[in-house]
């Protein structure tokens, strides 16, 4: 009996693998019809701009479609990450630098709060690349950066000690974080943030159209 379980587990592991090899080719020739070579990667920076514009739009665009498709799982993104390396970010934040820059010019935020909230939106490509295609999902995205921004905001607070700090510290962080927070921002984001958004594609000129890699189905 155990030794049906073993063979039946290691028949299984065998699928699964030779399942992830299939899906892993998938993702690669379709990340390298828009990215074009591994030398692409490794010099994105020293790209002409709107080059690098057009492969970051269109590699959120394809890990979007990859993403609705249910292909791209935490293995495969585990693969995208060790295939662009540190270069990701930088591609992804080619492409979404100006609509952020544009909602804190709207909100009248910058500095810490720009940097915290580029962190906040690139840890989660997937989420991200949904985000661009509904203001009220960018929103959503906007608003918990915003909050995590807040709790970084508060607890890097130096020069502040004693219990009663403590204590008024820890009770604001408990409040910062708490989801009503994020949900009640949200709605009071949702009209700048979503005329930014709204703006910004008015004036990329259907920019979503440009987005759609060639390959895609």
């Amino acid at each position: 009996m155990l030794e049906k379980q073993v063979r039946k587990a290691i028949l299984e592991a065998k699928d699964n693998k030779e399942k992830f090899l299939i899906e892993e080719n998938l993702v690669k020739t379709r990340i390298f019809t828009i990215i074009e070579s591994k030398e692409v990667i490794d010099n994105f920076e020293f790209l002409p701009e709107g080059k690098k514009m057009k492969i970051a739009k269109n590699l959120i665009e394809e890990i979007r479609f990859l993403d609705e498709n249910n292909i791209l799982n935490e293995q495969l993104m585990d693969f995208l990450g060790k295939m662009f390396g540190n270069s990701l970010s930088g591609i992804l934040q080619a492409a979404i630098e100006p609509l952020v820059n544009s909602i804190l010019g709207g909100l009248g935020l910058s500095g810490f709060f720009k940097n915290a909230l580029m962190s906040f939106i690139l840890k989660d490509p997937r989420r991200l690349a949904k985000a661009l295609k509904s203001c009220n999902e960018l929103t959503a995205l906007v608003s918990e950066a915003l909050v995590e921004a807040l709790v970084m905001m508060v607890q890097e607070q130096q020069g502040m000690q004693g219990t009663g700090y403590t204590i008024l510290r820890n009770t604001l962080l408990g409040a910062i974080q708490d989801t009503k927070v994020v949900i009640e921002l949200q709605d009071k984001l949702e009209d700048t943030v979503c005329g930014v958004y709204n703006n910004f594609n008015k004036k990329a000129s259907n920019v979503y159209e440009k987005l759609k890699p060639e390959v895609a189905a």
